[in-house]
């Protein structure tokens, strides 16, 4: 049986090689530890948005949503815009609050809803809707409880799309046309939520 032979220089390399890993070695771990310590020091600096402290010792975002007060929504009586409108106060509500009590408030929310239907799909046949998109439509206001002035104000927008099915099946039709006006009242919801926390952190 045979084996290569390694000359001198052969071992010389390799003693090389093995001596400058070792050297490297000490190098790379210095590095990944000031790396380590510069992210734990980063992350000192970073709040979250929802977090329940910040680090100032100032309110924090969620004690300044509880300070909010929305406004009961108006529309007519009975009519779906109605529903809508509760669904909306709701949702925003629960934002805020998360379902705990609310402090005294600091700011009063008002807002103002319109909503409408349109058919973009018709049958040529019957003349009949197939398809139809939900607008609904808020223009909302921040009021200052203390000063009653306005601090902020802004709009929302959302379009939700829903199949009809058939004149035949009239439930299904009202159950579609309802399902995507609750989904629109969510967004809606999540909008302005957005738009409050932001002006509540920032001041824009």
């Amino acid at each position: 049986m045979w084996w290569p032979s390694r000359t001198t220089d052969d071992r010389r390399q390799t003693t090389k090689a093995s001596c400058s890993v070792v050297r490297r070695a000490p190098s790379v771990l210095w590095r990944l530890l000031a790396v380590i310590c510069l992210s734990a020091l980063a992350a000192g600096c970073f709040q979250p948005l929802y977090g329940e402290r910040t680090l100032t010792g100032e309110p924090s975002l969620r004690a300044a949503f509880r300070g909010i007060d929305v406004a009961q929504i108006d529309a007519p009586g009975g009519s779906a815009l109605a529903r809508i409108a509760v669904e909306v106060r709701n949702a925003l509500l629960f934002d805020l609050t998360g379902g705990d009590s609310q402090t005294p408030p600091t700011h009063r929310l008002v807002i103002v809803l319109q909503t409408n239907t349109n058919s973009i799909i018709v049958d040529p046949s019957t003349a009949r809707p197939e398809f139809e998109i939900t607008a609904l439509n808020a223009n909302y206001r921040l009021i200052n409880v203390a000063t009653n002035k306005l601090v902020m104000d802004g709009a929302a927008s959302a379009r939700v799309s829903y199949d009809i099915p058939g004149q035949e099946q009239r439930f299904l039709m009202l159950r579609g046309q309802r399902d995507a006006q609750s989904r629109a009242a969510k967004v809606i919801a999540e909008q302005i939520r957005n738009r409050l926390a932001s002006f509540l952190v920032a001041g824009t």
